[in-house]
């Protein structure tokens, strides 16, 4: 349904960094970057899925990436954390979403919550 989204970031690099790391256990990987701008998409596809361009004006935003198992959430948040960013919800069932509903959420530099998920 979606092509592609885009978030403006203040802390730029470090959210460069944040993305880079954390989504590489979700078969993401940075596709391109400039000084102001990086696209991020699947491994496997060459298209760009997920932008974050550098802004003043910023918006806090949820985003749930779709995780391939309950190892791959587990390794999303445990990059997050060995990289000293703020974790915001250990991997686990969230019964309250779904009986089948397994995630892990961080904070990106710029506050915004990042969330792995998979049913389960």
């Amino acid at each position: 349904m979606i092509d592609h989204f885009e978030i403006k970031v203040s802390a730029f690099t470090e959210c460069v960094d944040f993305y880079t790391r954390v989504l590489a256990p979700l078969g993401i990987e940075c596709k391109w970057q400039d000084e102001f701008a990086a696209g991020y998409g699947l491994a496997s596809e060459s298209n760009t899925r997920f932008l974050i361009e550098q802004s003043d004006a910023i918006q806090r935003v949820h985003i749930a990436f779709v995780a391939a198992s309950e190892e791959s959430v587990k390794a999303f948040y445990a990059c997050g954390i060995q990289y000293g960013y703020e974790g915001h919800g250990a991997p686990g069932l969230r019964p309250e979403y779904s009986a089948n509903y397994y995630a892990a959420y961080l904070y990106d530099p710029d506050g915004n919550n990042i969330e792995a998920v998979v049913y389960v």
